[in-house]
């Protein structure tokens, strides 16, 4: 009998689809946005709950999930996070902060064997770590039976994502299992390093990214296609395993392929810029206004062209804008279309992603790397079957983090969120 999983905040189902793949039975997934759930009905199995999780009760979830309290094996939840994110405003008391309080509400409820919580790397410092420490907190403390949590974060290019994209993951076991802090983190699959060698935002030398997925590996079958149009069947072959697998069960026809139409003068600048280079390699007088302003050594991934043997750049919900980073096709003058930047984030061409074309790029690029949710599937299918892989050691050895000890779980004795958040705001509003 498989496992059973259910999905929160699951968005277009990145993670829903990485748990599939990992041999879990995805009972139930929930989100805000009604495209999600038609792209949800359309290619996974299980319900879909459209619904703002603040006003949902433990008991409807279970329900829909055909479960009662303590059976479920793995509650996965991805709260939104533009308010973590350092590509976003980062304000502190941004309301979609605060959905993590739903992921506790709901697991103290339905007390899962094991509770995933995934978010951006810029949780561990916003509010000096004041968030990171109530989610760890919060999950130790539920009344019953708490959760040993520890916390990582982990580079979805290690483990065959073709995109340097940073997530922090949290993972939780009921107390009742006996398995300790720090254990269902799976080792990196490509590269030299383990976890906690690299660094988010920071460059990595080629010797590390051995085996990484690269922009040619990933795309360089999909046909061509120019700004503003769309095409809907491949013209060759696919090249390598990774096409392989993304084009597996098709017979030519192809969804998504669509570029964004963009203005004469981009059009223009897109022209002039040769793979690897940006901004800084246009006329002058080329620029933006807002862009002839900056300094040189600032927003060095704006107007960027990707290389065909690099490893693409973090995929965002605004990837059809060739100022918001490097998303300019290696060859061709646009940027990446939707199905382009869904091999990134390892979904396979039959994946159909639905909504309108604005939804489309919002639900690819806030979705979670399929691998990366594949691999965190697989490993905490072993611990649950008591095959405990290699426990985390110092995650965060290359950036400590005061509140965080040896397995990356929370030292004891540390003061929460409330204490925190009354100081961080008495030191602003000063």
């Amino acid at each position: 009998m498989r496992p059973v999983a259910v999905d929160l905040f699951s968005g277009a189902g990145g993670a829903s689809l990485g748990l599939v793949q990992s041999g879990w039975d995805l009972r139930l997934a929930v989100d805000a946005d009604r495209a999600c759930g038609l792209t949800h009905a359309a290619n996974l199995p299980g319900r879909f709950i459209l619904a703002d999780l603040r006003e949902v009760e433990a008991t409807a979830l279970m329900g829909a999930a055909e479960i009662g309290p303590g059976e479920l094996d793995l509650l996965f939840a991805g709260p939104p996070c533009q308010g973590f994110s350092i590509i976003g405003s980062r304000v502190v008391w941004d309301e979609r902060n605060n959905l993590y309080r739903e992921v506790l509400r709901l697991t103290q409820a339905i007390r899962p064997r094991c509770v995933v919580i995934e978010n951006v790397p810029g949780l561990v410092n916003l509010a000096r770590g004041a968030y990171l420490r109530a989610i760890l907190e919060g999950l130790e403390g539920l009344a019953e039976q708490g959760y040993k949590a520890a916390c990582a974060e982990l580079l979805a290019g290690q483990y065959g994502a073709p995109q340097m994209r940073w997530r922090l993951i949290i993972i939780g076991w009921r107390e009742d299992l006996g398995i300790p802090a720090g254990y269902g983190f799976p080792p990196p699959t490509r590269g030299t390093v383990e976890i906690g060698d690299l660094l988010p935002n920071c460059t990595i030398p080629p010797w590390q990214l051995e085996g990484f997925t690269t922009t040619a590996d990933a795309i360089s079958d999909l046909p061509p296609v120019a700004a503003g149009e769309e095409e809907t069947h491949y013209v060759g072959p696919p090249v390598g395993p990774y096409q392989e697998a993304m084009r597996a069960g098709l017979n030519g026809e192809l969804a998504n392929h669509y570029a964004a139409r963009l203005s004469p003068a981009n059009l223009a600048r897109l022209a002039l810029i040769k793979p690897g280079q940006d901004w800084r390699d246009l006329p002058w007088d080329m620029l933006p206004g807002s862009m002839q302003r900056a300094l040189r050594k600032d927003h060095t991934r704006r107007y960027r062209r990707m290389t065909w043997d690099g490893v693409p750049r973090a995929v965002i919900t605004r990837f059809r804008d060739p100022k918001s980073g490097e998303y300019i096709h290696p060859e061709q003058d646009r940027t990446i279309t939707i199905r382009e930047a869904a091999r990134l984030q390892g979904f396979p061409d039959r994946f159909v992603f639905h909504g309108d074309r604005s939804s489309q790029y919002d639900q690819v690029g806030n979705a979670v790397p399929v691998q990366l949710a594949e691999a965190i599937g697989a490993e905490v299918r072993r611990c649950l079957d008591g095959q405990l892989g290699p426990r985390l050691r110092s995650p965060f050895r290359r950036r400590p983090v005061a509140f965080l000890d040896t397995h990356g779980e929370l030292f004891p004795g540390l003061p929460g969120l409330p204490g925190l958040m009354e100081s961080r705001r008495a030191e602003v509003e000063f």
